[in-house]
């Protein structure tokens, strides 16, 4: 029957950490974007449960390259986490107790954390490629349309609220920044160019949005419009035209 096989088809064991087995590792099929499997442990102290990762989810991030030194670069984790019940404690580990009979609700929130944390690192981990490569692709088309302007990378802004800011360029005096159509690349945009013209330093400030419509055109005017309340919203195709270039295909 395929119930005694279920642990064999789902891929989920218990291993024992000690001899009275109040500490175990759960072995299950969830895994980060790099393929490193999803920590997930359980101890049990009396009539309690916890569910916890042994601080393994900072350790994978810190070794994909993510800062975490401080509250402030920790507060995505929490933000995912606490909503569901789980908390970061203060040795930097995920955890969520319950009663043993509300076990298989603490599990659910928890594995619902770690799901959460591998759908950021996998957004991030394309963000950041995609656009890393736009913002190539953006200064090699305004050199090409406009040779004889100097083109000045990471301009300094700072916000209404204190806080620095890099645009990507300054391009004859108009700062210049490129957006990848992911929702979150235009989230962070719209917050940065928002501080940055709220400050009576800036109010004035010229900013051209460069929006990558060559994958996904309607999601790209659709967010443009949105972006266009603060800045001169460029597509990247229009860009590559001004400039000479072919369009990706």
């Amino acid at each position: 029957m395929i119930c005694s096989n279920i642990s064999t088809l789902l891929g989920i064991k218990c291993h024992p950490l000690n001899e009275d087995g109040s500490v175990a590792m759960l072995e299950t099929p969830f895994q980060f974007e790099d393929g490193d499997s999803v920590p997930v442990f359980l101890e049990r102290q009396g009539a309690k449960v916890r569910f916890f990762d042994d601080g393994n989810v900072i350790l994978h991030f810190r070794g994909r390259g993510v800062s975490i030194e401080n509250n402030r670069q920790t507060r995505f984790i929490k933000n995912l986490a606490e909503p569901n019940g789980v908390r970061l404690n203060d040795i930097g580990e995920l955890e969520i107790w319950a009663s043993a009979d509300e076990a298989s609700t603490a599990f659910a929130k928890f594995m619902a954390t770690l799901t959460q944390l591998t759908n950021w690192e996998r957004d991030q981990i394309g963000l950041s490629t995609d656009t890393s490569l736009l913002i190539i692709e953006v200064a090699q088309c305004l050199r090409a349309w406009k040779p004889h302007i100097p083109l000045i990378e990471r301009p300094r802004y700072i916000g209404v609220s204190g806080q620095e800011y890099h645009l990507d360029f300054d391009f004859d005096g108009e700062g210049v920044i490129a957006i990848s159509p992911h929702h979150i690349a235009v989230n962070a945009a719209i917050k940065k160019l928002l501080d940055i013209k709220s400050s009576p330093e800036h109010s004035n400030l010229r900013v051209m949005a460069v929006l990558d419509d060559r994958f996904d055109s309607k999601t790209a005017k659709r967010e443009g419009l949105i972006i266009d309340a603060l800045a001169s919203v460029w597509l990247m195709s229009k860009l590559e035209a001004k400039a000479g270039l072919t369009t990706r295909q």
